[in-house]
């Protein structure tokens, strides 16, 4: 299928409905991710949505754990004064 959309004198285009709705994208999605290569067609996919758990995921699986066990500093002996 082909789809086409014209470019605006400031050189913007806006993405066709039926390409909005094949990528799934919403109001409030504001951003696409165009894939260029040399040897390949230039394809646009909707970006994956990035929220905090999924950023730490992603960094414990390129950077590994930085989990620590949890110290025992031993019995607390009292409160401690600082003159």
């Amino acid at each position: 299928m082909q789809v086409s959309a014209k470019i605006t004198s400031k050189n913007q285009i806006t993405l066709p409905k039926i390409l909005r709705d094949k990528l799934e994208l919403g109001d409030s999605d504001k951003t696409v991710v165009f894939n260029i290569s040399d040897d390949k067609p230039i394809t646009i996919e909707k970006p994956k949505t990035n929220n905090l758990w999924d950023i730490v995921e992603e960094q414990c699986k390129k950077y590994g754990s930085i989990d620590t066990p949890e110290i025992n500093w031993g019995p607390d002996i009292g409160e401690e004064r600082i003159n």
